[in-house]
């Protein structure tokens, strides 16, 4: 959500709060109609106030593009370029340096997922050849030309939500357990188990009765045969 959405979002929730407050005042408190309204002009001109995008370190003393390589602690005599799309990030890296070490100092997103150079997860394209992040490294280039490694636009880092359980889901909860005790009410809070238990019983009973009286009346017929 860009901060343009959010800001008219976040008006439009407290010009809705305001509203309804307003109206709970109206409806038996006007005595505090006024004051309340003082009050929400005053949050709908904070809320309305131009969002300022807080500056990093790189804005504030100037990143590698700016104060150099060395003056923000990248080393190496072979300047490395990832472009992906029309974005570009430019660093520096030594000779037979891990391609996948390069790219996470400078910060571009490569997608891994064997780790082998085996699934083709981390491909990327130099030199209209494509070679595989994890098992690469940076080769030795003349002076003064740029090794240049190609993204897949498709390549970017997805946002995992970070809640344990979302709203939906603890309704879900709460309307299973809801049928849960219904239902252990309804069978007489365990006594319906209870007699299906002892009903059991009793038939593995019957079962084995039944089986020691066939047992004794084939016993009893093979001693009347001898």
């Amino acid at each position: 959500i860009t901060s343009s959405n959010q800001l008219e979002m976040s008006s439009a929730f407290v010009m809705l709060c305001a509203t309804g407050a307003t109206g709970l005042c109206l409806s038996g408190r006007a005595a505090f109609v006024q004051p309340y309204n003082a009050a929400r002009s005053e949050i709908l001109i904070m809320a309305l106030r131009t969002w300022k995008t807080k500056r990093t370190l790189a804005d504030n003393v100037g990143g590698a593009q700016e104060a150099g390589t060395a003056a923000v602690g990248l080393t190496g005599t072979i300047a490395v370029r990832f472009k992906q799309g029309n974005n570009t990030i430019d660093t520096t890296a030594l000779a037979g340096q891990p391609l996948s070490e390069v790219a996470s100092q400078a910060g571009q997103f490569i997608r891994y997922k064997c780790g082998k150079g085996e699934c083709g997860t981390c491909e990327v394209n130099v030199d209209g050849k494509w070679i595989r992040t994890c098992c690469a490294r940076i080769p030795q280039v003349e002076s003064g030309e740029i090794y240049t490694v190609n993204v897949k636009p498709s390549m970017v880092k997805t946002k995992k939500s970070s809640r344990f359980f979302s709203f939906r889901s603890f309704i879900a909860g709460f309307k299973n357990n809801l049928l849960g005790m219904v239902g252990f009410a309804q069978t007489g809070f365990g006594r319906q188990e209870e007699e299906n238990f002892n009903l059991r019983l009793s038939r593995e009973a019957e079962i084995l009765s039944l089986a020691a009286a066939r047992k004794k009346a084939k016993k009893v017929g093979q001693a009347g045969s001898n």
